[in-house]
């Protein structure tokens, strides 16, 4: 995917610099990232389509895969498993995710059609601690978003865990499903789900996205999880709904 500059220039660089200035971008993800050995990780190479290779500096490693400084990071080649797609597993580990967690991001190629290969991005592992800086998952996934979007991906997708209604109590609750869609992510829905408690303001909802902005309240209660994607191309309902989310949670908070 070829970016577009001028939807770039309108919409992504004001939110990257909303961004940027959150005190979570500033402490956390500058690029300095460290491999196995405690050396300085300097960058990673990903091979790409027909064998081209794309070269990331220490800082665009960190955003593009979600990874806040001073994490270990190492990288895998990983075969198909269960939704997880077939790539280069990008895992790291920091103090600021759950007990015994691992971030996972897979960069893969998304076979659409013919002979055709398309970039894209599968957020595998991502169990931020309770104590984790607030705004961490926010900020991350912004910058993981715009940076992803300039070097040509297509989609983020993932597997939005959890049910409603939330558990505000229960530290253990999944919580994915209600979170994700805040920042653009969508799915299909079938009529079945929503009929089981049935709105008026639901009946032409066909994805998470309709139901989110007919009735957020319905998602809340009653939504499930399910394979998600956030669709990166330039002016998608998902960017239209990340932006959204970023200039309301964070503008105000720029010093």
């Amino acid at each position: 995917m070829n970016p577009d500059q001028q939807f770039d220039a309108q919409n992504l660089a004001r939110a990257e610099a909303i961004l940027l200035a959150h005190e979570v971008a500033r402490e956390y993800f500058q690029g300095e990232l460290y491999d196995s050995q405690n050396n300085r990780l300097r960058g990673m190479t990903i091979e790409r389509q027909a064998g081209d290779l794309l070269d990331l500096d220490e800082k665009t490693v960190g955003r593009l895969f979600m990874i806040p400084d001073g994490s270990t990071v190492w990288a895998l080649k990983v075969g198909e498993n269960a939704d997880a797609p077939a790539g280069l597993d990008v895992q790291s580990t920091n103090p600021f995710l759950a007990e015994d967690e691992t971030n996972s991001v897979i960069a893969f190629r998304d076979e659409a059609g013919p002979a055709m290969w398309l970039d894209a991005l599968y957020i595998r592992r991502l169990m931020l601690a309770n104590n984790a800086p607030e705004r961490m998952a926010t900020v991350s996934f912004g910058l993981m978003a715009i940076t992803a979007y300039r070097l040509g991906f297509q989609r983020i997708s993932l597997f939005a865990a959890g049910r409603g209604p939330l558990e505000p109590n229960d530290s253990d609750t999944y919580i994915g499903y209600d979170v994700w869609p805040k920042f653009g992510f969508d799915a299909p829905v079938i009529p079945a789900e929503l009929n089981r408690f049935p709105m008026p303001e639901l009946d032409s909802a066909c994805t998470v996205q309709d139901v989110v902005a007919a009735a957020p309240e319905w998602w809340s209660m009653h939504g499930s999880g399910r394979r998600m994607q956030f669709d990166l191309t330039a002016g998608s309902r998902s960017w239209s709904v990340l932006l959204n989310y970023l200039y309301e949670a964070l503008q105000e908070q720029q010093p």
